[in-house]
C-alpha cells in the first residue's frame, strides 16, 4: 500500500480536485534610467525615484524635469509604491 502526502510546496492537485491557481503578485514596474534614478511605469512612465543618500526622493510627472517632488522615504520599494499611488490618484483627479 502506498500513500502520498502533499506538502506545502507540492503544486500537484489532490486527486479529484481542480488545480488551485495561485494569484500572481502585482509588482510595480520600474527601470533604471540613470546612475541613481529609476522611472516608475504604469502604462508608460508616471514618475521617478532618485536615490539621494540616505533617502529615496519620489517624483510624479514626466519627463523628469517637469516632475514634482511628492515624498522622501527610506525604502526603495516604498518609494516606487508612493510614486505609483500618487500618479494614479493624480490621473483620477483629472
Amino acid at each position: 500500500m502506498t500513500a502520498k502526502t502533499h506538502t506545502a510546496h507540492d503544486h500537484q492537485p489532490v486527486e479529484g480536485q481542480a488545480p488551485a491557481k495561485a494569484p500572481t503578485p502585482v509588482e510595480p514596474l520600474y527601470e533604471r534610467v540613470d546612475l541613481d534614478r529609476y522611472a516608475v511605469l504604469h502604462d508608460g512612465p508616471v514618475g521617478y525615484v532618485e536615490h539621494v543618500h540616505p533617502v529615496f526622493v519620489c517624483y510624479v510627472g514626466h519627463p523628469y524635469h517637469h516632475a514634482d517632488e511628492v515624498a522622501q522615504v527610506h525604502d526603495f520599494h516604498d518609494a516606487v509604491k508612493t510614486v505609483l499611488h500618487r500618479a494614479v490618484a493624480t490621473r483620477r483627479a483629472l
